[in-house]
C-alpha cells in the first residue's frame, strides 16, 4: 500500500540486436522508456570505466537520435482495407511476436492479401453504389407505378420537357398558390410520408425560367436513366431485375472474399500482430540514442523487477545493462506506480482523477479508500439498496473485466449494506429489521453532531498525512510553519478547544493560552518562508518582501475560513443521512395518498428507484467532494508523473 521504489536502467546495446532487444522490452512490459539523448547530455548515463566498456564509452561522444525508416505509415491503410473487407478486428496473438521474424516477411503478407482483395473491394463498392441509386429510383417510382404513360413517350415530345421530382409537403402548398403564375403542367402521383411525387411538363422554351421556379420550390428531380423505357410499372420491374443482377455480383465478390480470409487468415493473424509489435518499436526507437556501432537506452523500473530483466537479457552477447537508485539521478522525477491490495486498489481510480502522487508523496489511496467508503455508507445506509449497488457492481465487474467501476460500486454497496444494518433500514423501511446503532430520524442532533467530530478527525488525519509529506522531501517550511503543517495543526486544535468550550460552556482550553497559541501559530505561517529559508541557510524571501507579507496576510483569512467552514462541511454526512429517510417517508406519504394498495406498491418501487439512481449518484458526488476540497486539499498535491510501461495490448 505504498509507491514502489524505482530505479534508473542504462542500457547499452549492439546495433545489431536493437530490434529483438526492443521487442522483448515491449513484450516484457514492465519498462518506462526516457529520453536517452537527454540523460546522456546531462551526464546522467554513466557506464562503469571498465576494459570490456572502453568501446561503449567512447562511442558515447558520437551520439545521435537513433535512425527510423518510418515505413509502416503505408501499411496502415493496407491493413484497415483488410480488416473492412473481412469485418474482422483480429486481437493479438503474442505466440506470433516469440518467435524470430523479419519485417519483409510481414509486410510481404499484407502485399499479397491486399493486393487479392483491394480489386474485389472496390468492385463490390461500385456494385453497393450502383444498388444504392436502384432502390432509390424503385423507392421513387412506386408511388407513379400505376401511371399509364410510357417514358419512351415524355422523351419523345418535340416541343416540351418532362420532368419527375418529389417536392416538400410545404413546398406542394406553395405550388398550388403560384400554380397559374408557371407555365408547366403538374401532374400529382402519389404521397411518401414527407414528400409528394410530381410529373412536370413545361414547353422548352421556358426551360431556364422553370429550372429557376424547380429551384426555388426545391424541387428534387428524379432522372430515369436512358436504359429504362415503358411505363413505370415496366421501369420498376426492369430496376428489380438490375438489382438481382447487382445482388448476384455482390454475393460473388462476398464468396471469393470468404475464401481468401480463409486461405489466409492464420498468417494475417500473425502479420497484424507483428505489424502492431513494429509500430510499437518504432515508438520506442525515438526514445533511443545511437553511435555506429552501439544504440543507448533509458528507462525506469521498479526495483523489484531488477533481477527479472537482468534475467531475461542473459541470451544477448555484448548488451551492458547497469541500474542506478533514484537518489543517483539529478534531472528526471521517477514516476510514481502505486501498489495496493485488491480491496484498496479500485480507488486509485478516484485518487488519478485528482492527480498521480509524486514519487516521494504518500499514496493517499488507502486513507481514500477507508474514508469514502465509510461516507458513502454513512450517508447512504440501507441494507437492501446497498445490496442492489453490490449487485449492480458484480454484474459490471464481469460483464466489463478490466474496468475499475464495477469493483468501485461493489465497495461502496457493501458499506451501504454496512450502515443500512447499524440504522435498521431495508429499502426504506426501519421496520423490517432492527437497528444495531441506531436510527437517524429518531437521533437527529446526535446524528449531525457525530458527523462533525467525525470530519474533526478526518481532518486531524489529513494534517498527520500533510507533516509526514513534507518530511520526505525535507520542506520544512510548509511541514513545520505551513498552514497545514505543525503550526497549522496547533492552530486548528488551539480553535476547535477555543469555541467547542463556549459553545459546551466548559473550559476546554485557557483562553488566554489558546489566545497565545492562536498568535504564535498565526505569526509562524505569516513568515514561514523566512524561517524556512534561514534554518535551510538560504535567502530569506523568494520573491519582493511586500509581495511576500500581502499575500501571506491574505493566506491566513484564507486558512481561517477554510478551517471553519472545512469542519462544518462534514455535517453533510449526518444531513444526508437524515435526508435519505427522509425522501423515502415522502414516497410513503404519496403512496398513501393514493389509496390503493397496488398503487402504494408501485409508488414504494419508484421511490427506491430514485432514491439508489438519483441519491446514490448525488450522495457518490457529495462524498468526491468532501475527498477533494476538505482532506486532499490540506495534504495532496497530485503532480506526478504515473510509471506507463512501454507495453503492447
Amino acid at each position: 500500500m505504498a509507491v514502489e521504489k524505482m530505479a534508473m536502467m542504462d542500457m547499452v546495446i549492439p546495433i545489431g540486436i536493437t530490434h529483438e532487444v526492443l521487442k522483448k522490452i515491449i513484450l516484457l512490459g514492465k519498462v518506462n522508456l526516457t529520453n536517452a539523448i537527454d540523460q546522456i547530455e546531462d551526464s546522467e548515463f554513466v557506464l562503469n570505466v571498465e576494459g570490456k566498456n572502453m568501446d561503449k564509452i567512447v562511442n558515447l561522444s558520437f551520439i545521435s537520435p537513433y535512425p527510423t525508416d518510418n515505413r509502416l505509415g503505408k501499411y496502415s491503410d493496407k491493413i484497415n482495407a483488410i480488416k473492412t473487407a473481412f469485418h474482422l478486428d483480429f486481437s493479438l496473438d503474442k505466440n506470433c511476436l516469440k518467435t524470430s521474424y523479419s519485417f519483409d516477411e510481414t509486410a510481404d503478407i499484407i502485399d499479397i492479401a491486399y493486393e487479392e482483395i483491394i480489386k474485389l473491394t472496390q468492385k463490390k463498392d461500385d456494385l453497393e453504389k450502383e444498388l444504392k441509386k436502384i432502390d432509390n429510383l424503385i423507392g421513387k417510382f412506386s408511388y407513379i407505378h400505376d401511371m399509364d404513360i410510357s417514358i419512351d413517350d415524355l422523351r419523345n415530345l418535340n416541343y416540351f420537357q418532362y420532368q419527375f421530382g418529389v417536392l416538400s409537403k410545404e413546398n406542394r402548398i406553395k405550388l398550388k398558390k403560384n400554380y397559374e403564375n408557371i407555365s408547366a403542367l403538374a401532374f400529382h402521383l402519389g404521397s411518401g410520408d414527407k414528400e409528394e411525387i410530381y410529373l412536370m411538363i413545361y414547353p422548352k422554351s421556358v426551360e431556364d425560367e422553370i429550372k429557376r421556379i424547380f429551384r426555388s420550390l426545391n424541387f428534387s428531380g428524379i432522372d430515369v436513366p436512358k436504359e429504362f423505357s415503358g411505363t413505370p410499372r415496366e421501369v420498376i420491374q426492369e430496376l428489380k431485375n438490375k438489382k438481382k443482377v447487382l445482388l448476384d455480383n455482390i454475393k460473388e465478390i462476398d464468396e471469393k472474399l470468404q475464401e481468401i480470409e480463409e486461405k489466409n487468415i492464420d498468417s494475417l493473424k500473425c502479420a497484424f500482430s507483428r505489424f502492431q509489435m513494429e509500430k510499437k518499436i518504432e515508438e520506442a526507437e525515438k526514445y533511443l540514442a545511437s553511435s555506429k556501432k552501439f544504440a543507448y537506452l533509458s528507462a525506469w523500473v521498479s526495483v523489484k523487477d531488477k533481477q527479472q530483466i537482468r534475467d531475461e537479457f542473459k541470451e544477448f552477447e555484448n548488451l551492458l545493462i547497469e541500474f542506478k537508485d533514484e537518489k543517483e539521478v539529478q534531472t528526471v522525477k521517477p514516476p510514481t506506480k502505486l501498489k495496493n491490495n485488491r480491496l484498496f486498489s479500485p480507488f486509485e481510480s478516484l485518487v488519478k482523477m485528482y492527480g498521480t502522487p509524486s514519487y516521494n508523496e504518500l499514496d493517499p489511496t488507502p486513507f481514500l479508500s477507508v474514508t469514502y467508503m465509510f461516507l458513502f455508507g454513512a450517508m447512504f445506509g440501507d441494507l437492501g439498496q446497498g445490496f442492489i449497488f453490490l449487485l449492480a457492481g458484480i454484474f459490471l465487474s464481469k460483464k466489463k473485466k478490466n474496468s475499475v467501476f464495477g469493483p468501485l460500486i461493489m465497495r461502496i454497496g457493501a458499506s451501504s449494506m454496512i450502515f443500512g444494518t447499524l440504522y435498521g433500514g431495508f429499502f426504506g423501511f426501519e421496520n423490517v429489521i432492527p437497528a444495531l446503532l441506531l436510527r437517524p430520524f429518531d437521533n437527529i442532533n446526535l446524528v449531525l453532531e457525530a458527523a462533525v467530530f467525525i470530519g474533526i478527525f478526518l481532518i486531524f488525519m489529513s494534517y498527520g498525512y500533510s507533516i509526514i509529506n513534507a518530511v520526505k522531501v525535507n520542506d520544512i517550511e510548509n511541514g513545520v510553519f505551513g498552514k497545514n503543517g505543525i503550526a497549522g495543526l496547533i492552530f486548528y486544535i488551539s480553535l476547535l478547544l477555543l469555541i467547542g468550550g463556549k459553545f459546551l460552556n466548559r473550559v476546554l482550553i485557557p483562553t488566554g493560552f489558546a489566545v497565545v497559541l492562536l498568535l504564535l501559530t498565526m505569526a509562524a505561517m505569516v513568515v514561514k518562508q523566512p524561517l524556512g529559508n534561514l534554518i535551510k541557510k538560504k535567502p530569506l524571501y523568494n520573491e519582493s518582501v511586500s509581495d511576500y507579507y500581502i499575500e501571506s496576510g491574505f493566506s491566513i483569512i484564507e486558512t481561517l475560513l477554510s478551517m471553519l467552514s472545512g469542519t462544518l462541511s462534514f455535517i453533510r454526512v449526518g444531513a444526508f443521512a437524515l435526508t435519505h429517510v427522509g425522501l423515502f417517508i415522502a414516497f410513503q406519504t404519496i403512496g398513501r395518498l393514493i389509496g390503493s394498495g397496488i398503487g402504494d406498491v408501485v409508488v414504494l418501487i419508484i421511490g427506491n428507484v430514485v432514491i439508489i439512481c438519483l441519491e446514490g449518484l448525488i450522495v457518490f458526488i457529495q462524498g468526491l467532494r468532501l475527498e477533494y476540497y476538505e482532506l486532499f486539499s490540506r495534504y495532496y498535491k497530485g503532480e506526478g508523473v504515473e510509471f506507463s510501461p512501454i507495453k503492447i495490448n
